[in-house]
């Protein structure tokens, strides 16, 4: 993905990211995902289980990944997440992961919708819209 990134965090593979053939396992990179994602929404004083001050949360509803390179233990790794909106409740979430710097490890697309405290979907929140078109 090129374009402005809208928040990154780097992280650290441990020997638990590491599979059987030696490289970064598929799962480790869905934690780093989702570990990127809860500290984005912690940074704007929200969380997956509370996305709007009403106990609103956050639910995963597809997401796609494409490797590009492979990541070993003790490599340091870049995580770029940018919000862009897809539809009055959908929310991309687009996620660029980075190792030396600028060498492109995997992209990844998770499309998320917001549940009520009641379980009904709503719209994405205001502050998400604005972040996303800020991008």
């Amino acid at each position: 993905m090129k374009g402005i990134s809208m928040y990154q965090q780097n992280y650290q593979l441990s020997i638990r990211d590491i599979n059987y053939a030696n490289h970064m396992d598929h799962l480790a990179l869905l934690n780093y995902l989702h570990e990127t994602r809860v500290r984005f929404l912690r940074e704007h004083g929200y969380s997956e289980l509370d996305v709007d001050g009403k106990g609103s949360g956050l639910v995963v509803a597809d997401l796609q990944c494409s490797y590009r390179r492979e990541c070993f233990y003790g490599d340091i790794i870049r995580v770029e997440l940018t919000l862009k909106v897809f539809s009055p409740t959908r929310l991309i979430m687009l996620y660029s992961i980075y190792k030396d710097g600028d060498t492109l490890v995997a992209n990844a697309e998770i499309r998320v919708a917001f549940l009520s405290a009641a379980r009904k979907i709503i719209a994405i929140p205001d502050y998400l819209v604005s972040l996303a078109a800020n991008v």
